[in-house]
C-alpha cells in the first residue's frame, strides 16, 4: 500500500493518536474516509466519461437532425444558442460573455 510496510503504519498511527488525542482521532478518520470515498467516486465517474465520450458523440450526431443555420439573436448582447451545441460548449460560451462583460 503505497510502498508503506506495517511498522511505518504503526509508527503514522501511533503520531497521530498522540498529536489528535483520542477524542478527536476518530472524528478526523471518518471524516478522511468520506473524502476518500467521495474523491473516487469523483475519479471514477471522470474516467467514465472521457472512456465513453465517443459513445455519447455516436449517439448524440445520429440523433441530431441536420444542422440548420442558428436563429437570429433577439438581445444583441447574447448570441443565439447553437444547434447541437452540448452543456459543456454552452457552459464556456456563458463563461466567455461573462468575462467580456467585466
Amino acid at each position: 500500500m503505497f510502498g508503506i510496510g506495517p511498522e511505518e503504519l504503526l509508527l503514522v498511527a501511533v503520531l497521530a493518536l498522540l498529536v489528535l488525542g483520542p477524542e478527536r482521532l476518530p472524528k478526523v478518520m471518518r471524516d478522511m474516509g468520506k473524502v476518500v470515498g467521495d474523491l473516487r467516486r469523483t475519479s471514477d465517474e471522470l474516467r467514465d466519461e472521457f472512456l465513453n465520450a465517443d459513445k455519447y458523440l455516436e449517439v448524440k450526431t445520429a440523433a441530431a437532425p441536420p444542422a440548420a443555420e442558428a436563429p437570429p439573436a433577439t438581445d444583441e448582447s447574447k448570441p443565439a444558442e447553437v444547434t447541437g451545441e452540448s452543456a459543456f460548449d454552452r457552459e464556456m460560451r456563458e463563461a466567455r460573455e461573462r468575462l467580456r462583460e467585466t
